[in-house]
C-alpha cells in the first residue's frame, strides 16, 4: 500500500529525534532515506530505519555531537565520525566541502569511525544542486569474493557520482560494485523472495538464488575482474587513507547492530565554476545527452537511457502517488513507535 510522503516523513523524523537526534539532524536523516525510496531504492529507505535506531538504542552510532572534523589544508578534510549516523555523518561533510569547494575549487573529505549511510547517490547529489561535481565512496562489510576466489574479502563498495545539466535530469551514478547490494539481499529474505541466478554463491560455492543461502555465502562483483578491481579501488580510498577498518573487519551492520563499525568514506566535490562557466558546461552536458538519445535503440530496448533517468522519473511519480511500504517495513514501524512512545499513524 502507498503512503503520502509527507506521512512517512512526519512519523521517522518523531522516532529519530526520541531516538536522540537534534530535529535538524533528524529532517535530514529522513529525507536521505525517503529520498532511496522515492528513486525506488527500496533497500537503502526506510526498510532499514529500525537497524539504524536499535544502534542508537545499544550505543553502537550516535547523534554525532561530538564528530572531530580537522580542515588540513584548502581542499581536505580529515573527520572521526564517532561511530555517528551515517545519514547524519555524510551530510555535514558533504556540505563542508561544497562551502570550501566555493573557495579553493575543489575539496574532499576522509573519515573513519563511520556508520552505513544509506543512499550513496544523495551526497553527490547535494554537490550537484549547487552546481559542482559530487563524488561519494564508502567501504562496507566483506561480502563480495574477489574476482577468482569464493571467500568474501571485500565490500559492496558503492560508486556515487553527480554533475548537473541544463535542459536535462542531471546525472547520477549510484552502483554497488557487487552484481546486487547486500540491502537487495536482505529485502529478499525479510519478504521471503529469491533473488536472481549471478548475483551470489552459497557457503560451498555454488551458484544460487536463495536469499539466506547467498546472505550465508558471498556477493559476485560486476563485470567480472573489472568490477573487482573498482571495489577493490574503493575500498583503499574509503580505509587506507581514512584509517577505517578494512572490509573483512567491519561487522554485518544490519545483523550485529551490537558492534561498533569503523565504515570509511572518501567524498566531496570539484566546483565547475573554477574550470569554466556553469552554463556552458551544462549546455556541453545536454549536448552529449542530446547525441546520445538519438542513437538507434538495439532490438529489446525502448533507447538510451542517461544514468539517473529512470530513477527521477520514479521520484516524481512518488511524489504524487505515493511510496509504497511493505507489510514488512509497517511492522517495524508500529515496533519503533511502541519502543520510542511515537504514534502509530499507518
Amino acid at each position: 500500500m502507498k503512503y503520502p510522503v509527507e506521512q512517512i516523513r512526519n512519523f521517522c523524523e518523531k522516532v529519530w529525534v526520541k531516538a536522540g537526534l537534534s530535529e535538524e539532524n533528524a529532517r535530514v536523516c529522513v529525507d536521505v532515506l525517503l529520498a532511496a525510496d522515492l528513486r525506488g531504492q527500496r533497500t537503502h529507505g526506510t526498510t532499514h530505519m529500525k537497524d539504524y535506531c536499535d544502534r542508537m538504542l545499544k550505543g553502537t552510532a550516535t547523534s554525532g555531537a561530538d564528530m572531530d572534523i580537522q580542515l588540513t589544508s584548502p581542499t581536505s578534510y580529515v573527520v572521526d565520525a564517532k561511530h555517528a549516523v551515517g545519514m547524519v555523518a555524510a551530510p555535514i561533510m558533504m556540505q563542508k566541502c561544497i562551502e570550501q569547494a566555493g573557495i579553493s575549487g575543489a575539496c574532499f573529505a576522509s573519515v573513519h569511525n563511520g556508520c552505513h549511510y544509506g543512499l550513496g547517490a544523495y551526497y553527490p547529489m547535494m554537490a550537484m544542486k549547487q552546481d559542482m561535481i559530487g563524488f561519494s565512496f564508502a567501504n562496507a562489510p566483506a561480502l563480495v569474493a574477489p574476482f577468482g576466489g569464493a571467500e568474501a574479502m571485500l565490500g559492496t563498495n558503492p560508486i556515487s557520482i553527480a554533475l548537473p545539466a541544463g535542459r536535462h535530469d542531471a546525472l547520477v551514478l549510484d552502483i554497488a560494485t557487487s552484481v546486487a547490494a547486500k540491502g537487495a539481499i536482505a529485502l529478499a529474505m525479510k519478504e521471503k523472495r529469491d533473488i536472481p541466478l549471478g548475483w551470489a554463491l552459497d557457503k560451498d560455492g555454488n551458484p544460487t538464488t536463495d536469499a539466506a543461502a547467498a546472505n550465508e555465502g558471498v556477493l559476485l562483483p560486476f563485470g567480472f575482474h573489472k568490477g573487482y578491481a573498482l571495489e577493490l579501488i574503493v575500498s583503499l580510498l574509503s580505509f587506507a587513507l581514512s584509517g577505517a577498518d578494512m572490509d573483512i573487519n567491519i561487522p554485518r551492520f544490519f545483523e550485529c547492530t551490537d558492534k561498533e563499525a569503523n565504515v570509511g568514506y572518501f567524498m566531496g566535490c570539484i566546483n565547475i565554476s573554477k574550470y569554466c562557466d556553469v552554463e556552458t558546461f551544462k549546455a556541453r552536458v545536454d549536448g552529449m545527452f542530446d547525441l546520445l538519445k538519438t542513437c538507434r535503440p538495439a532490438i529489446g530496448s525502448k533507447g538510451v537511457l542517461i544514468p539517473g533517468e529512470i530513477e527521477f522519473s520514479k521520484t516524481r511519480m512518488a511524489m504524487e502517488e505515493g511510496i509504497d511500504l511493505s507489510d514488512a517495513t509497517l511492522k517495524d514501524f508500529k515496533d519503533m513507535a511502541a519502543t520510542f512512545g511515537v504514534e502509530y499513524t499507518f
